[in-house]
């Protein structure tokens, strides 16, 4: 299926990007406080390195939108999921130059076998109904301002770094506002700007994405992987296929045996995710910490 393999190509992509974001995010040394997110993002785009994750993402996003025209958002954005398994053997791979940083443990690797499992139990099982080519307004617009809404929530609570579970908070916001972002880019693709019920998507499109953007960056820089990982991960295509679903009536395959391995597939997509951040953070130089390498290198992997 076409909408497939541009889905699994925007997972390499999205993990090309992550793997750069998470090294130059981790090494920022910004304090939390007022506009702590401005002031990182403003580190960030001084970096050449974290430039070129952008343009990954960029070009990632224009292959998302030609997958989610050709099919339906039920299907593509699990798929996307994968990119955290792409991550890990990116990371093994341009780590495997450098004998200072630790490669991924067996633990990590099998847990990336459980996320593949899990995503093609959860593929196998749905047999996605692509539903209508536009959404319903109402549906968008509430579903867009709500994750803008719990960015602007996370943001806030990562102000005071005496705050627990900083990471955390802007995980989930961070996985809630790419899943909309995901559902809201559907409706895009589908009608060109050329009027104010075309123009508005648009809008709350990029409204959404830089709020993606900012609590997933911020994520990243605020603690371990195992606190913003497993949320971030798994919430995007959870949120993505709730709102797919009430916006363009988009329908997983019926019946008590296919919902059970639907929802089977979902927990051993989560399982494996926590796995991998779990195990990181059980390393002695785990990724929320940066690593001096004795030779500069801009590129290190995310997870």
């Amino acid at each position: 299926m076409v909408s497939a393999g541009l889905a699994l190509i925007c997972a390499l992509l999205f993990a090309t990007a992550a793997v750069v974001e998470h090294r130059v995010a981790n090494d920022a040394c910004v304090e939390p406080g007022r506009s702590a997110a401005l002031r990182l993002l403003a580190h960030l785009v001084r970096s050449r390195a974290w430039l070129f994750g952008q343009l990954c993402s960029v070009v990632g996003f224009v292959v998302h939108g030609l997958a989610l025209r050709s099919g339906p958002v039920v299907l593509v954005q699990p798929i996307l999921s994968f990119g955290l398994v792409i991550t890990l053997v990116l990371g093994a791979l341009v780590d495997r130059r450098h004998p200072g940083r630790p490669l991924p443990s067996r633990r990590q690797w099998l847990s990336a076998g459980v996320v593949v499992a899990g995503l093609l139990l959860f593929l196998m099982t749905s047999h996605p109904r692509h539903g209508h080519g536009t959404g319903v307004p109402v549906v968008l617009v509430a579903g867009g301002l709500a994750v803008v809404a719990l960015g602007l929530l996370a943001l806030a609570w990562n102000h005071d770094k005496r705050h627990a579970h900083r990471a955390l908070a802007l995980g989930i916001a961070a996985g809630c506002s790419f899943g909309m972002t995901g559902v809201l880019l559907k409706q895009v693709v589908h009608a060109a700007p050329t009027s104010w019920s075309a123009i508005w998507p648009v809008l709350l499109l990029v409204l959404c994405g830089a709020t993606g953007i900012l609590t997933s960056q911020s994520a990243y820089q605020a603690g371990a992987l195992i606190e913003s990982l497993p949320s971030l991960t798994v919430l995007e295509p959870v949120v993505a296929i709730a709102m797919a679903s009430l916006a363009y009536g988009e329908r997983l395959h019926h019946g008590m045996f296919w919902h059970t391995g639907q929802l089977l597939g979902m927990l051993l997509l989560a399982a494996g995710v926590f796995g991998i951040a779990r195990a990181e953070t059980s390393r002695h130089t785990p990724l929320s910490e940066p690593v001096h390498d004795e030779e500069p290198a801009d590129v290190r992997r995310a997870g």
